[in-house]
């Protein structure tokens, strides 16, 4: 038999999918990475997949999306090249399974001071603000949005989102409503505190501090909203452990509108080290947070943990 020069490109391109096909191995697959549940104490999320274990290699901030398809977390090594290793990374979930996690090269390229990543409800933005302290005057929130070309240019987001003073961190609620970190004038004491802004007619027209008792707590911050409202973990100094760790604290939010006095999460989740980042999974049953032992991507190491919320959390919470 006689092959034409079509017929041989067709069978070329049919061998070559079929080899590629055949050796393709999914990233992971099922719900959560397909990782088994954690229990009442926190345990390492997706260890070899998402969580690198190894000294001086940091994985934080992990969010999900809404319909739990999406998942973005920041990755930094000293054993990659920080041009090419460090920065936001996103998984998803597809028919073959999840995606090797790819990094986002539009907020890399444009704010290598990039922070504390958080996924918008679908999946389709990245709020973010900077890290650097050197860059405090830009330490606005940020938004960078996908596209069919891929992800844009990230853009600052404008009052009440951003102020003069310096923005920490972000989570956003299911209906797009954001709470955040700062130290703007309108707090108490003048200084990091948590703010909610209100998500109305496609934009948000005001922010408000959260009154958290003060005096129980020192510097609320990094506030990680349930999807639904009805409560809140964030971080705060506790003396335990060292000079200014931070730990987990879970507040509700009361039938009055009020938020209920903050309970430390415990020695569960809580550690003599710095837990940090906390946000929770978009059906309420798990906490995603952050363990590191320093600030430094560049130094010190951190992994992504979860754990079960339902002893933490009274039975009309859950």
């Amino acid at each position: 038999m006689k092959w034409t020069k079509n017929q041989i490109v067709t069978l070329m391109v049919f061998l070559g999918i079929s080899s590629i096909q055949a050796f393709a191995v999914p990233f992971a697959k099922g719900p959560y990475l397909g990782q088994t549940p954690p229990g009442s104490t926190a345990q390492v999320f997706a260890p070899g997949l998402i969580s690198d274990t190894r000294p001086q290699v940091w994985e934080s901030h992990g969010t999900f999306s809404a319909d739990g398809n999406t998942f973005c977390f920041v990755r930094c090594s000293l054993h990659r090249s920080p041009r090419v290793g460090g920065g936001f990374f996103i998984t998803e979930n597809t028919n073959q399974g999840w995606t090797a996690p790819k990094l986002i090269e539009s907020i890399r390229d444009n704010h290598p001071g990039a922070w504390s990543p958080c996924l918008s409800p679908d999946g389709n933005s990245i709020y973010f603000t900077i890290a650097l302290l050197k860059l405090a005057s830009k330490r606005n929130l940020y938004r960078c949005d996908r596209t069919a070309d891929g992800w844009a240019v990230p853009q600052v987001l404008g009052p009440p989102l951003s102020s003069p003073s310096p923005e920490v961190t972000c989570s956003i609620a299911a209906n797009n409503s954001i709470y955040f970190g700062s130290a703007r004038k309108g707090g108490p004491f003048g200084r990091s505190i948590i703010w909610a802004a209100p998500f109305v007619d496609n934009t948000w027209p005001r922010a408000t501090y959260i009154s958290l008792n003060h005096q129980q707590v020192g510097r609320p911050a990094d506030p990680g909203i349930a999807p639904d409202e009805s409560f809140m973990v964030f971080t705060a100094i506790t003396q335990l452990g060292g000079p200014n760790p931070r730990d987990i604290y879970l507040t509700l939010r009361l039938p009055d509108g009020t938020w209920s006095k903050p309970r430390n999460l415990g020695p569960r989740i809580n550690s003599t080290y710095i837990e940090h980042s906390p946000r929770i999974s978009p059906d309420k049953k798990y906490l995603f947070f952050t363990r590191s032992n320093g600030w430094d991507p560049r130094k010190h190491s951190a992994d992504i943990y979860w754990v079960a919320l339902k002893e933490y959390l009274p039975e009309s919470y859950r």
